[in-house]
């Protein structure tokens, strides 16, 4: 007052997460910080699936795994995100078709940051045991995916089970019958994704919603559509194995 100068004005605080959203675009990759660890593939960097984890890998095809069904398999079959092996091209992985209804130009939802639709592609993995004291670990891997990766994704569980033991899931012709009436909860919340990298959700870190409920299956739902070369689930297995 009443008049003058200044040369500059600094402000300092940690931003909401409202305000962070809105300074990125669409399709903007997700970076490690609370929501999940992003690893990049390099040469040089052995990938967190490749490291020893306490906990069994339930989804992978070599415990019993399977790819049960999928709402798209124009590039891929829902069967590949369970191989133990990283990815050798993204014929490797599951890819959909651009979605049908996808429009010319992608919205941004400014509350959510991400893209103002709910178009997706899905697809549902049977786990070779039931994680019968929830999921501890779940590692999306989009190798190989750098143009055409999901935007966002979904992660929910369920828990279906046979009668006469309830640490293996319902055999896949039952389990199909009974998925749209199934109680499906959410174990990571839609959110970004990025291309040719590793995201590894904690549960002891806070990454993992449900935690602590038994799942039999998961369901991947990609937003609007793209493509994902592995997906790895780990827990405590039951005592018996689904063959």
């Amino acid at each position: 007052f009443p008049d003058g100068g200044v040369a500059r004005i600094r402000v300092w605080s940690v931003p909401s997460e409202l305000v962070a959203r809105k300074v990125n675009g669409l399709y903007s990759p997700i970076k490690t910080g609370r929501t999940c660890s992003v690893v990049s593939h390099k040469e040089d960097t052995i990938m967190p699936s490749c490291q020893s984890y306490p906990y069994p890998e339930l989804s992978a095809a070599v415990n019993g795994g399977m790819g049960v069904m999928c709402s798209n398999k124009h590039y891929g079959e829902p069967w590949h995100l369970i191989q133990s092996n990283l990815g050798r091209d993204m014929g490797d992985g599951w890819e959909t078709a651009r979605h049908p209804d996808r429009p010319g130009v992608l919205e941004q939802n400014k509350e959510t940051g991400l893209v103002d639709s709910d178009l997706s592609d899905w697809c549902v993995l049977q786990l070779g045991s039931v994680a019968s004291s929830g999921v501890t670990r779940i590692l999306l891997d989009t190798k190989h995916f750098r143009g055409n990766y999901p935007e966002s994704v979904l992660v929910e569980g369920c828990c279906l089970t046979a009668s006469d033991d309830p640490t293996l899931p319902l055999s896949p012709k039952l389990a199909v019958k009974e998925f749209e009436s199934a109680e499906w909860f959410t174990l990571v919340p839609r959110g970004r994704m990025a291309p040719d990298s590793e995201h590894v959700y904690d549960a002891d870190k806070g990454q993992v919603a449900n935690a602590d409920r038994p799942v039999s299956h998961v369901r991947l739902s990609i937003f609007p559509d793209g493509g994902v070369s592995r997906v790895r689930v780990y827990g405590a297995a039951g005592e018996g194995s689904f063959e």
